[in-house]
């Protein structure tokens, strides 16, 4: 099944991918966009090709791993998305006669089912399960599972699965018209029937009915895009298969490609030559096919570009067209009920131009569960690409075990509510908050995760949003680091302070993992300081002024620079409230120590031991100093009885203020002060 890949290098293949560039303001790299970002691209050289032209998608069903189909003017381009950023080419399927500009290709059943304009080239069919076995070196030429020579050349190929049909168009066989298969055998269909009757046909949606005209419920119907037609044929009998209904249209120019919504009720079609023959600007047309035998226009769509458009494929409320020079273009169904659609983002594969010719995107695939979509451009390759639907902020790139986080979500417009958001990949205890269980319109809300004890590490989980057709996802990514009980720094030494702990991950300015600063207010007292003859533990280790001399220091309670004998500190330095000089004999007053002037207070201010004369009160008894010996110096002696240190009321100087010295007051009671 299978050949070495010497033939494919041997093209000079180069299979590194371009790297995902999220849109920012309007491109990606060098693509003008909008709500779509590039995951990845490959070019037509690196796929194995001369020129691109199909692409499609498949699944495998046992890995998940998704592949494009990328068609090639020499054959099919096989490309793992195993890891989307960097995709790898890992077969070639080469054209089965000579190249061709032409080449379609579908998926029914796991086989890839290949056609081209190609003379002679017939019908190739891929077991796509031959794809996991693939081993480097990559890319392997591969060879067909089956082939069919009921036909030479085909312009089309169209799968139905529900009924194991394929369906050929564009041969030179039935006008041109539809050949029809059975694939129960899906490596050998085989003709079943034909239908020429409506003429050519170009491309085809064949499926089994179950839309509102309940007298086709259950029947098969192809819904045909006949160049000059829209036609609805009856192919539920292959061997007698009928024209249902016909239709045109004003400025029908060449009726290319249609898709059906998928409950089967609408249906959107493209007109490949409207555009260059009656200049108008891309165009799609909208039919309401609830009755099949009398489809109705309901509306046009009008795009800003004057594109040609070429293929358009449906998921949900969600319509993907690619237009060529205008790329891939995003709309919502929202509106087509009422003949509207809604462009609500793109992504231009040629941004050179939007003209109208015949280059640029030829087809996209939007059908991976991812929700990447692939695109090809005729002239630049294979894109992956990533349409957006949901904008997930976390408030901090890193949260702490301990700590909370707030995840803003914001909802864009397009799909068709009411919504449903959740989170996947949350590990067991993880605590969710605010999740709105619906939501009815497009907006903005916030939820918040805690409890992330056990957890750790860059995680990536998943916002997930079901609404009606379509489920959209967008990861949600953070670092969870665990909690550390940290200590302010405030003096910013490097040594925390022990009585202000706080538990926190991540850079946390002005904060230590240590508690070992005995002052965190100054910056030169820490556990590596240099100790010095400053009365402070300068190293943190609980000894004051170690290695300095130790002499006495005496109280100086009142700051006159002398202090109190009898009350000592021993320090390698002058303490605060402390005096190198002893001697004050009164230390609750500063205006007795040592060597003072007389202040003829009636005490002792010099602490001499005596009353000198310039101490003594020129008018005993005037404790107030008013002039006179009154009441109010009654109240003082009164209030200094009992005192025994540099007392004036002490008249006597018996060194008590006690009942002698009343008598001596009284005696002096009422006496005016001499002048």
């Amino acid at each position: 099944m299978l050949r070495p890949a010497c033939v494919a290098f041997a093209l000079g293949l180069t299979l590194r991918a371009t790297a995902q560039i999220p849109c920012i303001d309007g491109f990606a790299g060098p693509y003008p966009c909008d709500r779509v970002d590039l995951v990845s691209h490959l070019t037509n050289a690196q796929l194995g090709g001369t020129g691109g032209n199909t692409v499609w998608g498949w699944t495998d069903p046992q890995t998940g791993v998704e592949y494009a189909l990328m068609g090639e003017r020499n054959g099919m381009a096989v490309v793992s998305l195993e890891v989307p950023e960097d995709p790898v080419v890992v077969g070639f399927l080469p054209t089965a006669s000579v190249n061709s500009l032409w080449r379609e290709a579908r998926v029914m059943h796991d086989r890839l089912y290949v056609v081209s304009e190609a003379s002679n080239h017939g019908l190739q069919v891929l077991n796509l399960n031959i794809l996991r076995t693939l081993e480097p070196p990559f890319p392997h030429v591969l060879t067909p599972s089956g082939t069919s020579t009921v036909f030479g050349k085909a312009h089309n190929v169209a799968t139905d699965e529900a009924s194991n049909r394929l369906y050929v168009m564009g041969t030179n066989q039935a006008n041109g018209g539809l050949l029809i298969f059975d694939a129960t055998n899906p490596d050998a269909p085989v003709l079943i029937g034909d239908f020429g009757e409506a003429g050519y046909t170009h491309d085809t949606q064949p499926v089994v009915y179950h839309g509102p005209d309940a007298s086709w419920q259950g029947k098969q119907v192809a819904f045909s895009a006949n160049a000059n037609k829209l036609a609805l044929v009856d192919v539920t009998d292959a061997a007698d298969a009928a024209l249902i209904s016909s239709k045109t249209y004003a400025n029908l120019g060449y009726v290319h490609q249609c898709w059906l919504t998928e409950d089967h009720r609408f249906l959107v079609l493209g007109d490949e030559l409207d555009e260059t023959n009656s200049g108008i600007p891309t165009r799609t047309l909208i039919w309401d096919v609830a009755d099949l035998e009398n489809p109705v226009l309901i509306g046009t769509y009008s795009a800003t570009t004057p594109a040609i458009d070429h293929n358009q494929y449906i998921l949900g409320n969600l319509l993907f067209q690619s237009n060529y020079r205008a790329g891939v273009r995003m709309l919502s169904l929202s509106g087509i009920a009422q003949g509207t659609l809604e462009e609500i983002g793109f992504f231009d594969l040629d941004p050179a131009s939007d003209a109208a010719t015949f280059n640029g995107s030829w087809g996209n695939f939007p059908y991976f569960p991812s929700g990447r979509v692939v695109a090809s451009s005729m002239e630049a390759g294979l894109f992956v690409l990533r349409p957006r639907f949901l904008n997930v902020t976390a408030e901090a790139a890193t949260v702490c075990t301990s700590g909370t986080l707030d995840v803003a979500v914001e909802v864009f417009s397009g799909l068709k509510p009411p919504f449903t958001p959740s989170l996947e990949d949350v590990p067991p205890g993880v605590v969710v908050t605010g999740m709105p269980a619906v939501l009815t319109e497009p907006g903005i809300f916030t939820f918040t995760v805690s409890n992330l004890q056990g957890v750790e590490g860059p995680l990536s989980w998943t916002l997930r949003l079901d609404a009606q057709g379509n489920t959209v996802r967008e990861p949600v990514k953070f670092t969870v680091e665990p909690s550390v009980l940290r200590y302010a720094d405030f003096d910013g030494d490097g040594f925390g302070d022990a009585g202000v702990p706080v538990f926190g991950c991540g850079a946390m300015p002005g904060f230590v993992e240590n508690a070992l600063d005995c002052d965190d207010e100054r910056a030169d007292v820490r556990p590596d300081g240099v100790e010095v003859c400053d009365l402070v533990d300068n190293d943190c280790d609980g000894a004051v002024d170690e290695g300095f001399a130790q002499v006495d220091f005496f109280l100086d309670s009142d700051g006159d620079g002398f202090g109190d004998g009898a009350s000592t500190l021993a320090a390698c330095t002058v303490p605060p409230g402390y005096a190198a000089e002893p001697g004050d004999c009164n230390d609750l007053n500063a205006n007795v120590f040592p060597g003072a002037s007389p202040s003829a207070s009636g005490y002792d201010n010099n602490c001499n031991g005596l009353w000198d004369a310039g101490e003594q009160n020129p008018c005993p008894g005037d404790f107030s100093g008013n002039g006179e010996v009154s009441v109010e110096d009654l109240l003082l002696f009164l209030a200094a009885f009992g005192c025994t240190l540099n007392c004036p009321e002490d008249m006597n100087l018996n060194g008590t203020v006690e009942t002698g010295d009343l008598l001596d007051f009284l005696a002096a009671f009422g006496l005016p002060c001499p002048d």
